[in-house]
């Protein structure tokens, strides 16, 4: 993956427009990689069957297996983020900061950074920008601490205390949101982003296309721009991709 596509290309005078996360989802996708396995996580201690927890031990034996997520669901499910930080009001400005706690299981953050980046904010990886969170109040301290230049929207992914959201009976296979237990901070108020993913008006967000130079990752070795930010995505986001 060497050149980008652009949504605008470049010329003389313009730098044209891009986004890192329409080429490491987007594009393969339309290229046949729906199916291709990019981004893998720990077994869960407590493994789910539509957002119940399952109890039966043989069960439980046979579920226990490192998580496998494909390109369509990681597009799918970061998509959908983005349009629930839409939804709260973040329309994509490098003014607003997408931090992410430390107790945010891994796969979870991989798809808050994605979800994030597809629609232009940005996002600080930088060691301690957000500490453990785990409950609305604490969320909204931390986000005072965090954002107090007047200049910055300061927007927590944190972990909450709330059971799996009961998905039902269904006829069509039931896709985990892969946020049980996770919550979202703007502003002092704090949304169930489980319930969020379930909520069929909550649109998925389109890719968004950004100026190359547009700063857009956060990192304790500086600041990386929307260009230069898809080998620290592919590198530390889906390495599998």
């Amino acid at each position: 993956m060497t050149d980008f596509h652009y949504f605008e290309a470049p010329t003389d005078t313009a730098a044209g427009t891009l986004n890192p996360v329409f080429e490491l989802l987007d594009f393969p996708i339309v290229m046949g990689g729906a199916d291709d396995i990019v981004l893998t996580g720990p077994s869960p201690d407590k493994p789910m069957v539509d957002g119940r927890e399952v109890t039966d031990p043989r069960l439980v034996k046979a579920l226990s297996k490192p998580v496998e997520v494909d390109r369509a669901e990681v597009l799918d499910r970061s998509a959908k983020l983005g349009g629930i930080l839409r939804a709260m009001g973040i329309i994509g400005t490098e003014n607003e900061r997408i931090v992410i706690a430390e107790d945010v299981p891994l796969i979870t953050r991989a798809l808050s950074i994605l979800g994030a980046a597809r629609i232009g904010a940005s996002v600080d990886v930088r060691s301690g920008a957000a500490s453990s969170a785990s409950s609305a109040d604490t969320a909204s301290a931390q986000l005072s601490a965090h954002g107090s230049d007047d200049d910055i929207t300061s927007v927590l992914v944190h972990t909450i205390d709330a059971p799996p959201i009961n998905s039902g009976r269904a006829s069509v296979k039931v896709i985990r949101s892969r946020f049980e237990g996770v919550g979202i901070t703007v502003a002092g108020e704090t949304a169930n982003i489980d319930q969020a993913m379930r909520d069929s008006r909550v649109e998925s967000a389109a890719v968004v296309p950004l100026a190359p130079d547009r700063a857009l990752i956060v990192t304790d070795f500086g600041a990386l721009d929307a260009e230069s930010s898809l080998e620290w995505l592919s590198q530390e986001i889906l390495p599998e991709a």
